[in-house]
């Protein structure tokens, strides 16, 4: 029989059927012999040749051993040309074949009459010997020649040496079993090779999926290392015309003038959101995007997105106001990622929104576990409102509704970045609009309630962040370690007009013979990526050398264009107490050297006390 896939020539297959035909029939030497003793002993006349019965059973016993050496050497996983062990399987078979019909050639002749020891021998035959068919499945030309030579010829030794007429009774039944059992044998052939043909392409099928997979997973993190690299590239230069355009607008400049200054600000601002957008896409994407679980005050973080965005409206004329409930003045989650979601809708809501009002409502839910709770944001708006039909597209990614306003553009990512920074966290967001009366977005998000806090943990807070709203003038002298001209220039200027002296330091080299050989230092702002050594390593060695002289850790702030959470960790894990992304705002540096004046306000307090 052809197979209608694979030729016993097919080495993989081939070596597939032979190991599978060795695992059938490792032991089938025992039941051949086992049998023949039982006919043969049932025997009177054939008892009396003990030399003949020995004969074969020597044969049976050789060919057993026989099976065993086989079946150890096809299945060693060092065996390499498995093909070659089918003729070995073939002559196994056929010699069985041959020493049991000579064997009950034998019987028959020395026990023609149909009696016991005659029916034994045929049911032995056709139960054990002609069974074996059916154990040849994986090989048909095993089993139509095993077949051939143990059926008729076993019929012709029934029909010769027994007496009549059992003689042809025996040969009827040998011969209709036999050719039952052939069938039946062809037809697990066909099973077996459809099944080894399906199993074959199903492993075929999971290893092209497999790598399929990991090709797929290769090119999203090249994809995300390509955006993470790119974005830290603009950042560099980008911190260098957002910086300059605040120096400019600082600078005494007539009117016209300070509008251009302030449409590149405007621009530059804009282009850096757009950045930001595709990097935390590409980061979803990948599935690199982690959600923190730290201790924050939720009030803080809308009264910090109303700060940031406010001076926008003055451009418009709407009402931007807030509205919180009662709320737990802690929780534990997300706060990076609760102000990304309030500062997208918040935005999205003013860029459609030409006269009336936005709004922000916060409340909390209790849940049914006591460790959680759910937190309400409600950003409502009175601009154009949104289609029924674009309400259903508007999570989607790229999709923009700015048909609605032809002066409105974006990247289409904002909505879709916040739906699913929302999913991320466990919560949901939906929203309500209707054309030219306004929209409402809503997002649930889940937070657990902290756990023994220290109450006067947020008085703490409370009282840091109003001594850095008005901190002392103190005078600060900086290290920065910057090497790039343009950020020292333009850090250099920011930090004059923040009261502060600054030394400069173009690698970590240079940074560690200042701090260790000059004066004590107020602040360190640290680039990251430096030549001769970078700003982990030269944080290393600084609280090395603090330790050394016994000396209070002094405060030092990474400024790296990397916003990838591993590359905040590593600035904490190195030493660094804060960190400041590239490009920065001239109030973003402002808040930093505030709170660096505000610790060193409450150091002088807890001294004098």
């Amino acid at each position: 029989m052809n197979n209608s896939r694979y030729m016993l020539s097919d080495k993989q297959v081939s070596d597939i059927s032979l190991k599978d035909l060795a695992q059938r029939s490792r032991f089938g030497g025992i039941f051949y012999l086992l049998a023949f003793w039982g006919a043969v002993f049932s025997s009177a006349p054939a008892r009396q040749h003990l030399d003949i019965i020995g004969f074969f059973s020597s044969g049976f016993i050789l060919l057993q051993v026989y099976r065993l050496v086989l079946f150890l050497r096809v299945s060693s996983p060092s065996r390499t040309k498995i093909n070659a062990y089918f003729f070995h399987y073939a002559f196994v078979y056929n010699a069985s074949a041959v020493v049991w019909v000579s064997g009950a050639a034998w019987l028959f002749y020395v026990n023609p009459v149909v009696d016991l020891a005659v029916t034994i021998n045929m049911m032995a035959a056709a139960g054990i010997s002609i069974g074996g068919v059916t154990v040849l499945a994986p090989s048909y030309q095993i089993m139509r020649s095993y077949f051939v030579i143990i059926c008729f010829p076993f019929a012709l030794a029934a029909g010769l040496f027994l007496n009549e007429p059992g003689n042809l009774i025996v040969v009827g039944l040998i011969l209709g079993y036999g050719l039952f059992i052939f069938v039946t044998g062809k037809q697990q052939n066909r099973i077996y090779w459809q099944a080894l043909n399906d199993n074959l392409k199903l492993s075929a099928q999971a290893e092209e999926l497999e790598k399929a997979k990991i090709a797929a997973e290769l090119a999203g993190q090249a994809k995300a290392d390509f955006l993470s690299a790119m974005t830290h590239e603009i950042r560099t230069p980008m911190n260098g015309v957002l910086g300059m355009a605040q120096l400019l607008a600082m600078s005494n400049l007539n009117d016209q003038q300070q509008q251009q200054v302030a449409v590149i600000n405007n621009a530059g601002r804009t282009l850096m959101h757009i950045i930001n957008n595709i990097l935390d896409y590409s980061k979803i994407s990948a599935r690199q995007l982690e959600i923190e679980r730290v201790l924050f005050s939720p009030r803080n973080v809308v009264n910090e997105v109303m700060l940031l965005i406010h001076p926008q409206f003055d451009k418009k004329t709407i009402k931007l106001t807030c509205l919180i409930h009662d709320i737990p003045e802690l929780v534990q989650g997300d706060p990076y990622r609760l102000h990304q979601i309030l500062y997208n809708l918040v935005g999205n809501a003013f860029k459609f929104t030409n006269e009336g009002d936005i709004s922000i409502g916060v409340s909390c839910e209790e849940s049914d576990d006591h460790k959680t709770l759910f937190m309400s944001f409600v950003v409502k708006d009175t601009g154009i409102g949104i289609s029924p039909d674009d309400q259903q597209k508007i999570f989607e990614q790229f999709y923009q509704v700015s048909h609605f306003n032809p002066h409105v553009r974006g990247t289409g990512l904002g909505l879709s970045i916040t739906q699913r920074l929302v999913e991320l966290m466990g919560g949901t967001i939906a929203v309500e609009s209707a054309i030219g009366i306004g929209t409402t977005f809503s997002v649930t998000l889940p937070y657990t309630r902290p756990v023994d806090v220290d109450v006067n943990t947020l008085s703490r807070e409370t009282s840091k962040e109003s001594a850095s709203d008005s901190p002392s003038k103190q005078v600060l002298h900086i290290l920065l370690v910057e090497d790039n001209r343009i950020n020292q220039k333009i850090c250099e200027q920011f930090l004059f007009k923040l009261g502060c002296t600054v030394d400069l330091a173009e690698t970590g080299v240079i940074a560690l013979e200042k701090f260790d050989n000059a004066q004590r230092y107020h602040a360190i702002f640290m680039d990251c990526n430096m030549p001769e050594m970078d700003g982990f390593s030269a944080t290393l060695a600084i609280r090395q050398i603090e330790k050394n002289k016994g000396l209070n850790q002094t405060p030092i702030i990474a400024l790296t264009a990397h916003v990838e959470e591993s590359i905040k960790r590593k600035c904490l894990e190195s030493g660094m107490n804060d960190f400041l992304s590239k490009p920065f705002l001239f109030e973003d540096l402002e808040s930093v050297v505030n709170k660096v004046r505000s610790e060193l306000v409450n150091q002088s307090t807890n001294l004098n006390n």
